[in-house]
């Protein structure tokens, strides 16, 4: 899966794991994890300056699996974005 980052510049992260679309009954926002690699730090120099409300577009396969908007960003050794429609 590509995540796709439409900040300035723009951003191409490969996912290794995207989490479950999850909302809550009571009329919560849709949200979404995203973890990226950051072994190498190369993540966390991408996103030192984190893209928060930037929208973003996970497609696998070429097809768009989530679109919404950068809610928050976690650097550790995997860097977890988090996604809300």
């Amino acid at each position: 899966m590509i995540l796709y980052i439409h900040a300035i510049p723009p951003l191409v992260l490969e996912v290794l794991e995207a989490g479950t679309q999850r909302s809550t009954l009571g009329g919560e926002v849709p949200t979404m994890s995203v973890s990226i690699d950051n072994a190498r730090g190369e993540a966390a120099a991408l996103l030192s300056v984190p893209p928060l409300r930037a929208r973003a577009t996970l497609v696998s396969g070429g097809t768009t699996v989530f679109s919404g908007r950068v809610q928050s960003v976690a650097l550790a050794e995997v860097a977890v974005l988090i996604l809300e429609i």
